[in-house]
């Protein structure tokens, strides 16, 4: 209930900001007559447009007082689908004035009235950040590259945005309206500093370094890494924490990894991330990452963990990659001895990429756990489950008290939508089925 109440409270404070700007609009006294109903909905779209910008920073700052309540990955996707809200509201604005009578001169970023080209420039800036997310891999841009791109380009187009409002006439002249304007660029400026400048500042003092390298199956890696003069964190089974492997913490090679090992850690304080080949990053710079090689870590992050919901027992869904939160929450579970019972199905396409199979086979031993593997394309011989994690395979598994059980599936976002959409349908209550959709792009 208490995390409840403070998502309201974090969702009803991202509404008041957005539509602040209108009511101070509508508080204000205009510094020029207004201009018809139209030009006012332009400039009221505007407002919003530019408010929702400024907050898009919030969104994405790893402030854990905010994430708490979400987790980290439902903000991303947050993120991603308020931008092109952001976008529609910012294409209205010129639409509308066009339709009252602006000149089309306005809107371009080299040749209008000094006042708007600035926000003509932030408009285009808006697109070219927004395709560039979208068609990233069609157009082979490397994610450091995106990043840097991503974040430099938000920060101009929103400073363009800020200028304009500042520039023109009518309500946006009002001294109530040019404090706001200031307000919200300081809320940017302090999320920027906090982390671009603090937050590294901060891991710096921290470092990691890597004690051991293994080859897992399914091209994964598993990184073995133990705090440096100091004590490390404490994490619940299934967190993940950005590893920031350049030469500073400052560096733009920052990648969310969860946590693959059980988070009773021991004296050693050691963590353990598995990564799979999947990009430049972990193709290139993860196999070359050696023992005593440093590195810094954010985290714990995420709210994807069986400790925050209570159950009788788990059922735990997983395919490719996905599989390492559900490895940190069966080994806490052996190192705690939680005797409660789950089930385990491991969709990979073959026997030789699942990864941590033999584990998983011991642990079976150790704990109340049926392991299920299921592949979609089995050798010969092969006499277990086949194919896809569907509602009929669902059904022969899932427990006959599946109600009072808490699910967790991690894998692509097809498998997600899947479990999302059959679980109910096999008796599974939708609040007891828990995904985490974690993608930076």
């Amino acid at each position: 209930m208490k995390l409840l109440l403070r998502a309201i409270g974090w969702a009803g404070l991202y509404v008041f900001l957005v539509l602040l700007p209108l009511l101070a609009a509508a508080w204000s006294t205009p510094a020029a007559a207004p201009r018809g109903l139209v030009h006012e909905l332009g400039v009221a779209a505007g407002y919003v447009a530019l408010s929702m910008l400024a907050l898009e920073f919030a969104l994405v700052a790893r402030l854990r007082a905010v994430a708490q309540p979400f987790g980290i990955d439902a903000l991303q996707l947050f993120h991603r689908r308020l931008g092109f809200v952001a976008l529609g509201f910012a294409l209205a604005h010129p639409l509308l004035l066009l339709a009252a009578g602006t000149p089309a001169t306005a809107f371009d970023p080299f040749g209008g009235p000094p006042s708007m080209r600035p926000g003509a420039a932030a408009f285009w800036l808006l697109l070219l950040l927004l395709a560039s997310t979208l068609w990233r891999r069609t157009l082979r841009l490397p994610y450091e590259a995106w990043l840097l791109l991503h974040r430099w380009a938000a920060l101009a187009l929103l400073a363009g945005a800020l200028w304009h409002a500042f520039a023109v006439e009518g309500r946006s002249a009002a001294p109530l309206m040019r404090g706001l304007w200031i307000a919200y660029a300081l809320l940017v400026a302090g999320l920027m500093a906090w982390q671009r400048l603090l937050a590294p500042l901060r891991a710096w003092r921290r470092p990691w370094r890597v004690v051991d390298h293994r080859i897992e199956r399914g091209d994964s890696r598993t990184l073995v890494v133990e705090p440096v003069g100091h004590r490390g964190f404490d994490f619940s089974p299934g967190q993940f924490a950005w590893l920031l492997t350049g030469r500073t913490p400052f560096s733009a090679l920052q990648h969310p990894i969860t946590m693959a090992g059980s988070a009773e850690q021991g004296p050693s304080r050691r963590l353990e991330f598995t990564i799979k080949a999947l990009g430049d990053w972990s193709r290139e710079v993860v196999p070359a990452m050696g023992p005593g090689q440093r590195l810094w870590i954010d985290g714990p992050h995420g709210v994807f963990t069986p400790e925050r919901e209570p159950a009788v027992g788990l059922v735990l869904i997983a395919g490719g990659v996905g599989i390492t939160p559900m490895r940190a929450i069966l080994r806490t579970m052996r190192d705690r001895g939680d005797r409660r019972p789950v089930l385990l199905l491991h969709a990979a396409s073959s026997l030789d990429r699942m990864t941590f199979r033999e584990e998983f086979e011991a642990l079976s031993k150790e704990l109340a756990l049926a392991y299920v593997p299921v592949l979609e394309q089995p050798a010969e011989g092969w006499n277990g489950e086949r194919g896809w994690i569907d509602r009929a395979l669902l059904a022969r598994h899932l427990p006959a008290q599946r109600a009072h059980w808490q699910c967790f599936v991690c894998g692509p976002p097809a498998m997600l939508d899947a479990m999302e959409r059959l679980l109910p349908q096999c008796g599974l209550p939708a609040d007891r089925v828990h995904t985490e959709r974690f993608a930076m792009v």
